[in-house]
């Protein structure tokens, strides 16, 4: 006598207590943290850090049961679903519950792979330190140089593993090497002012202090400086100033 009704809509999913901290991360230093609470229990919910660059999902954390009220946190380091650091930019937190066709969007948040390594006023050597410049005995600078400060800290720009540490008369002084967690890349600091902060063997965080800016080795008859040396996982060595300056910009 009656048509059939349709059945009632799913009421809305409840989520509160929603928090995206901090909202800048660097890989290899503090994960972004995810905190929320569903208003009804889901027995899969979806936490994907998507790429705003171009929408695909870096990483998707499967939570396998959420109760009702309860407070769920997460937490991303940086590291895609495929074991590798994922690309600077911008990113979207959001909340899928594939049972219930919900998406949510929790919070944004900005990625960044590296440091700058100076933390204090610096400013280019100029022409004499750039990469490739000529030095004596028909050699060329395999770095960058950027002036500082004496005694202004010296942080790893890229969480790794130190292969140097060690002082050398001749040339570097002072000077620290890591090979850069993820990407195989060796990131050398030279001239420190004092037996460095870290050893060999050390596993160290992006922005863990290293030194303190110097002016040993060779740069004793040039002032305070940082020689920067950037080789590829292969060893190749890497014009350091359009990394330096692209990390100046954002830390």
């Amino acid at each position: 006598m009656f048509a059939d009704l349709p059945p009632p809509a799913p009421a809305p999913l409840a989520v509160s207590h929603v928090r995206v901290s901090p909202r800048k991360i660097f890989v290899g230093r503090d994960p972004v943290r995810v905190r929320f609470r569903l208003g009804a229990a889901q027995a899969r919910v979806h936490v994907e850090i998507v790429a705003e660059r171009d929408g695909r999902i870096a990483r998707r954390l499967v939570l396998q049961s959420v109760p009702a009220g309860a407070t769920r946190r997460v937490t991303w380091d940086g590291v895609t679903g495929r074991g590798d650091a994922a690309r600077d930019g911008r990113y979207r937190v959001r909340l899928v519950v594939p049972a219930a066709g919900v998406r949510r969007l929790l919070g944004r948040f900005t990625l960044r792979g590296r440091m700058y390594p100076i933390r204090g006023p610096h400013r280019d050597r100029g022409g004499i330190g750039h990469f490739g410049a000529p030095r004596s005995g028909g050699r060329t600078h395999e770095g960058y140089d950027v002036n500082a400060a004496c005694g202004t800290r010296l942080v790893a720009a890229r969480a790794g593993t130190v292969i140097r540490s060690r002082y050398d008369p001749v040339l570097y002084g002072h000077e620290v090497i890591i090979r850069g967690r993820l990407d195989g890349r060796s990131y050398r600091y030279a001239h420190l002012r004092d037996t460095p902060l870290v050893e060999r063997g050390e596993r160290v965080r992006t922005g863990r202090q290293i030194g303190y800016v110097g002016a040993t080795g060779n740069a004793r008859s040039v002032g305070c400086h940082l020689h920067f040396e950037l080789r590829s996982r292969s060893g190749r060595l890497l014009d350091p100033a359009p990394h330096l300056h692209l990390w100046d910009r954002f830390s």
